[in-house]
Order: C-alpha cells, then structure tokens, then sequence
C-alpha cells in the first residue's frame, strides 16, 4: 500500500496486480466490532474503529473499479469491490 501525506491512499497490490488511485470518492470512520478486537493490539477493551476510503482505481492492464479499503494501526485491508 503506498499513501500520500494526508493519509489517502494512492496505490495498492491486488491478486498480483498493482492498482493506482485516480480519485478518493468518500472516506469516513467506521466502529469495528470490539469482540473481534480482543486481545489485538490497542484494543484495551473498547470498541475499536477504521478509516475507510473509497477510491477509483485502475490497473496497468486497464482494470478499473471502485474499491473500499480500510486501515486500522497501520494495517490496510480491502473491504469491498465494484464495478
């Protein structure tokens, strides 16, 4: 995952394909679920929460799509794709 300065995303590897962001749609915060968090680190027993940015990306090969990724201390994962 590569980001820029503000913390947005710019790049990202999918099933072996490099992804470029070409635009930031939305970002918001979302509360995780705090039982899933137990016993990860920074959780101390409250309910923990993610950034999360929807972006427009495209591959070199031409893929393109719109994908929600999230990051939580550091640790980015993908969330949700569409066409």
């Amino acid at each position: 995952m590569t980001v820029h300065e503000s913390g947005a995303p710019s790049g990202f590897r999918w099933r072996g394909r490099r992804y470029e962001v070409q635009e930031v749609l939305a970002c918001w915060v979302e509360a995780t679920l705090w039982w899933r968090e137990l016993g990860s680190a920074g959780s101390n027993g409250r309910a923990a929460h993610r950034d999360v940015w929807r972006v427009e990306a495209v591959s070199r090969t031409g893929t393109s799509g719109v994908y929600d990724l999230a990051v939580v201390a550091d640790a980015w994962q993908l969330l949700r794709i569409s066409d």
